[in-house]
C-alpha cells in the first residue's frame, strides 16, 4: 500500500480544509452559476464584496460537497449542485453582499443563483434575491431608532407648544389688565427709648376738702381773737411802748 500523498491530492485536501473552515464560520452560503462570466468580471465581484465581510470562491462541486458534509450539511433532491458553481460565503451582514450580487447579475445578465443556505434552511434562488431587496442592517437600526424616537419627539413638541401657548396667554392678559397701584412701601417702626413715667402729686380740688379743714383758724387769727391779757406777745409790745413814753416824759 502506497501511503504517499500526491501533490494533486494534497492540494485537494488543503482546499477542502479551507472550505470547511470558511463554511463553519459563515452565516449564510449562496451558490451561483458563473457560466460565460470572464475571470475579470469574477475578480471585480470578489473585490466589491470583500469589504462587506464576504468571499466568493470557485471550486469543484465534489470539493464543496465534501466540505459541506464535514459541517453536517447534506444537499439532495432539487438542491444538488450541477454545472460550474461559485460559492458566496457571508460572514457578517447578509443583505449588503447580496445587494452587490444582485447588482452584478443585473449588469452582466449572466450570473444566476442556484440556491442558498441560511440558518440551516435551504432557500431558492428567487428567495435569495428577494432578501437582497431588504434594507441593510444599518438602515434597519436607523428605522428602529427613528420609530422609538418619534413618540418622544412628538411629546416634546406637544409639551413645548402648550408651554408657548400658556406664556402667550399670560402676556395677553397682562397687556389688557390695567396697571395696579403700586403698594406703599412698608416702613418698619423703630423702637424708641421710653422715658420713665413719674407720677405727679395729685392736687386735691378745693371742693373736695373736708369742711372742718376750711373752718380751721390760723395761728394769727387765733391770736387776734384772744384777749390782750391772754396774749403775751401783745402785752410785751405794750410794755415796751409804755417804757418809751415814760422816758420821753422825763426828758
Amino acid at each position: 500500500m502506497n501511503d504517499k500523498v500526491t501533490a494533486n491530492r494534497q492540494k485537494k485536501i488543503d482546499i477542502v480544509a479551507g472550505l470547511n473552515e470558511k463554511i463553519a464560520r459563515s452565516k449564510a452560503i449562496v451558490f451561483t452559476n458563473f457560466e460565460k462570466v470572464t475571470h475579470k468580471q469574477l475578480e471585480t465581484l470578489k473585490r466589491a464584496i470583500k469589504p462587506m465581510e464576504a468571499e466568493y470562491i470557485v471550486a469543484k462541486n465534489s470539493l464543496i460537497l465534501r466540505a459541506l458534509e464535514e459541517n453536517k450539511i447534506k444537499l439532495e433532491g432539487e438542491n444538488l449542485l450541477e454545472g460550474p458553481t461559485g460559492t458566496l460565503l457571508l460572514y457578517g451582514d447578509v443583505v449588503t453582499p447580496l445587494k452587490q450580487l444582485a447588482k452584478t447579475i443585473k449588469e452582466l445578465g449572466l450570473l444566476n443563483v442556484k440556491l442558498g443556505i441560511m440558518e440551516n434552511k435551504f432557500l431558492t434562488g428567487e428567495q435569495v434575491l428577494k432578501i437582497s431587496t431588504l434594507p441593510t442592517r444599518e438602515v434597519l437600526l436607523a428605522q428602529i431608532a427613528a420609530g422609538l424616537k418619534s413618540p418622544i419627539s412628538g411629546l416634546h413638541r406637544a409639551l413645548n407648544w402648550n408651554l408657548q401657548k400658556f406664556v402667550m396667554t399670560l402676556a395677553a392678559v397682562a397687556k389688557n389688565k390695567p396697571a395696579a397701584a403700586a403698594p406703599a412701601p412698608v416702613v418698619e417702626a423703630k423702637a424708641e427709648a421710653v422715658a420713665p413715667i413719674v407720677e405727679a402729686p395729685v392736687e386735691t380740688p378745693a371742693s373736695e376738702v373736708e369742711p372742718e379743714t376750711i373752718l380751721a383758724e390760723t395761728q394769727a387769727e387765733k391770736a387776734e381773737e384772744q384777749p390782750e391779757s391772754d396774749n403775751p406777745t401783745i402785752e410785751a409790745e405794750k410794755k415796751v411802748e409804755d417804757e418809751v413814753k415814760s422816758e420821753g416824759g422825763e426828758n
